[in-house]
């Protein structure tokens, strides 16, 4: 029994010691070159950047100041992240189903979520918490024509597809994004902000159309809802839009603007008191409005 314990003891002090060295003697700059190398092999081609990578504990892998980029547009950062930390699932520390789990501190929020990798480069899982990200320290794509957004954003989404095809895959997103406001490229109405107080969207994706099930707005200064579906185009910019909703300002509110009697007589104009129907087609680069 006292052998027994022994070798035991030797075993614990073999790994606690190969452990210790492995971490103080961690390659972090070939493992990092090495990263960089595979994120590249990526379609379509990523370019990754980090201040410094180091190993963790449990076993993985923190980078500091992580900047993802793509290859088309280098100069524009896709996803920063402050501190990333990725961990490889228990089954693939084995060799079995690839995973990995992912904890990112990022635009003054949280990420946090895992990748399920399948055969042939498919992503058959992949789950996504984010919580009070600041979108305006993000920015939203320009492609999709709406201008600045500002607001706190949390929600969840989930997506499984090849990631070289990624808007023919299958997917659903629940988000809301409080305390914002647009500011808009083109105006709408007149209104070149529009503030809202709360935005709860409800989508999902398959096979390349986005189903809008439920967008509703409670604004400061308007209500809406919106619902449809987006076909999807490589380029995002030429996605076609068929959407329809209704929007509700407050009078009060469109008293305090310039040109607001024009507008409060455009909207008297439904059958609703100040609510209105109105269709969105068209695409992202021109959308066609108009009431109905």
């Amino acid at each position: 029994m006292k052998k027994s314990f022994k070798f035991l003891g030797y075993g614990l002090y073999a790994f606690v010691v190969t452990v210790a060295l492995l971490y103080y003697r961690f390659p972090s700059d070939a493992v990092k070159q090495h990263l960089i190398q595979v994120v590249a092999r990526m379609e379509p081609g990523v370019i990754l950047s980090a201040r410094s990578l180091n190993p963790s504990f449990p076993p993985g892998l923190q980078l500091v100041g992580a900047v993802f980029s793509l290859k088309e547009r280098p100069e524009t950062a896709v996803f920063k992240a402050e501190h990333l930390l990725v961990t490889p699932g228990i089954g693939s520390l084995f060799g079995g189903r690839v995973a990995w789990f992912f904890d990112a501190d990022a635009y003054g929020g949280s990420i946090r979520g895992h990748i399920q990798l399948g055969k042939r480069d498919e992503m058959s899982g992949l789950s996504v918490s984010l919580n009070d990200l600041r979108i305006h320290e993000y920015g939203v794509p320009p492609d999709l024509g709406i201008g600045d957004l500002t607001g706190n954003l949390k929600g969840d989404v989930t997506y499984c597809g090849l990631m070289d095809r990624p808007i023919m895959g299958d997917g659903n997103g629940d988000i809301l994004i409080s305390e914002g406001k647009i500011d808009l490229f083109q105006p709408f109405l007149g209104l070149e902000t529009i503030p809202f107080g709360k935005l709860h969207a409800k989508l999902t994706l398959k096979k390349g159309i986005v189903n809008l099930t439920s967008i509703s707005l409670d604004g400061k200064g308007f209500q809406g809802t919106l619902s449809g579906t987006i076909h999807l185009n490589r380029m995002i910019a030429r996605s076609r839009l068929n959407l329809k909703g209704t929007i509700e300002p407050f009078a009060a509110y469109l008293g305090t603007l310039k040109g607001g009697p024009a507008l409060l007589s455009l909207f008297q104009g439904g059958r609703n008191g100040l609510k209105r129907s109105f269709v969105i087609q068209g695409t992202f680069m021109s959308p066609k409005f108009r009431f109905t």
